[in-house]
């Protein structure tokens, strides 16, 4: 079941004390903005130096991958900060219909164009970021301290309590003028990513550090850029286990350029080479080989791998020291592939601050309450991604339930994917669930289920009268009743 968090305003005068965030990514700026509504000060740890523009940094690799948020996590972008989705278009971000503009291919199966509300945004995770960040750089109260490392917590133990954070200088840096110091604070929040050390830390203030899920699908992909070439479409192609274990997408970015991403699961890693990444085209079809024909890169290939889910399950820890919280990656690392990470960050961030508001301001009891609430988001998004990863013969970790009820689930999971591809009404729950906006559960609806037991009926008396097709549909095949 997915939990979807609901983000209060509080009142004017609600605003006290000092929030300390670890880690200025994306998790770090999205909690920076949630809890500047109840602190007087919010203070951004980073190790990097961070860019004044779109620019990469070393602390952030995978930036150079293509990213995008889902659409319930672009709506939460629009509370938190208006406006800036069309400062993001104005700086050439394109808005774009997830029916209707995008050609997509799932289960080797052209699915018709249709118009609808899932209206998108894509550019870069540096654009996205940078604007942020600029945004938050606005506001008084919040400071970034960039070139320091987080080395432990700071705890009264008496009190069971986290009172700061001790840093020092990251290779050179000259952020603090003493070796070592500590940052004082009524509340620490750790979004340093997979690179968190709070499981060190916890042990070091005498706490059991948390269990571990793992699921790996041995899953890599390759990003290119490319100048943007005049009306090139929009591809959305998928992978189909067991036997075609490469997907894809060509979408286009700020400042005319688009971007080719190619996936491979199960350790069918695509080339990095630019010559073989070329060569390779093929596999994703001759759409997709066609849109890249003659396009000019502007980037070499840049490979992507380590990405495994990973849930430290910190929702399940009886023992906790009050005023610290784990949220992002540092929680829960999705396969990055399904795009879920920006918006679980977002959505864990305004759970913290939900939290924070019920509590009237009181921040003890605060921190178990809010990892109880990340637990349950992470639930939902872990089932979506996961149950697709164990798909794949050589994923490994995690289970596959044998129990009947889970049985029937998984079939009726792949009658419905089947439906998709011809019945409109469950091709748009189905990625209201994919864009986080509706529970899975809304799978399993009354309409929904007759919808898909009655085309896996029809496919059943039909299967071997209609061939299956390579070939694109027209717009007006698809089922609208």
């Amino acid at each position: 079941m997915m939990s979807k968090s609901v983000y209060t305003r509080p009142q004017d005068g609600q605003r006290s004390g000092k929030a300390v965030v670890m880690g200025a990514s994306i998790s770090g700026l999205w909690t920076a903005r949630a809890l500047i509504d109840h602190f007087e000060e919010v203070v951004l740890l980073e190790r990097d130096h961070l860019p004044e523009g779109p620019d990469y940094r070393p602390g952030a690799p995978q930036a150079r991958q293509y990213h995008g948020l889902l659409l319930s996590g672009l709506q939460l972008m629009r509370d938190w900060f208006p406006g800036l989705e069309q400062e993001l278009i104005e700086a050439g971000a394109v808005p774009y219909d997830i029916m209707n503009d995008s050609r997509v291919r799932i289960r080797q199966r052209w699915y018709p164009q249709f118009p609808s509300d899932l209206i998108l945004l894509s550019c870069s995770r540096l654009l996205l970021e940078s604007s942020i960040r600029q945004r938050l750089r606005q506001n008084p109260c919040i400071r970034f301290v960039e070139g320091v490392e987080v080395v432990g917590l700071q705890s009264d133990s008496a009190r069971g309590r986290v009172t700061g954070v001790r840093v020092r200088n990251y290779r050179g840096g000259t952020a603090l003028q003493e070796a070592d110091a500590v940052f004082p604070a009524d509340l620490v929040v750790d979004a340093l990513g997979r690179r968190s050390k709070t499981p060190e830390w916890l042990r070091e203030l005498g706490y059991a550090p948390p269990g571990e899920s793992v699921v790996d699908s041995f899953l890599g992909y390759v990003t290119r850029k490319y100048k943007r070439k005049p009306d090139t479409p929009l591809l959305l192609i998928g992978a189909t286990p067991p036997d075609h274990p490469y997907g894809g997408l060509i979408l286009p970015e700020e400042n005319d350029t688009m971007v080719a991403l190619i996936a491979g699961f199960n350790k069918n890693y695509p080339p990095t080479d630019p010559l073989e990444f070329d060569r390779f085209t093929h596999r994703l079809g001759p759409e997709f080989e066609e849109a890249l024909r003659d396009a000019e890169p502007i980037t070499q290939p840049y490979g992507y791998r380590g990405t495994s889910s990973c849930w430290r399950h910190y929702e399940q820890l009886e023992r906790w020291p009050e005023r610290l919280v784990v949220l992002g990656d540092a929680f829960c690392g999705f396969n990055p592939i399904y795009g879920q990470g920006m918006l679980a960050a977002a959505q864990s961030a305004a759970a913290l601050a939900e939290a924070i508001r019920r509590n009237h301001g009181d921040l003890d009891g605060v921190a178990q309450a809010t990892l109880q609430q990340i637990g349950k988001i992470t639930e939902g998004i872990w089932l979506l991604a996961t149950s697709a990863d164990l798909e794949w013969p050589g994923t490994e970790g995690g289970t596959v339930s044998q129990r009947p009820a889970d049985r029937f689930g998984r079939w009726y999971i792949n009658q419905l994917l089947d439906a998709t591809a011809s019945d409109r009404t469950v091709w748009l729950q189905f990625n209201a669930v994919s864009q986080l906006t509706q529970p899975a559960t809304t799978l399993f609806a009354p309409g929904i289920f007759m919808r898909v037991m009655k085309h896996a009926l029809l496919q059943k008396i039909q299967r071997r009268r209609e061939p299956l097709t390579s070939e694109p549909p027209e717009r007006s095949d698809l089922a609208e009743s």
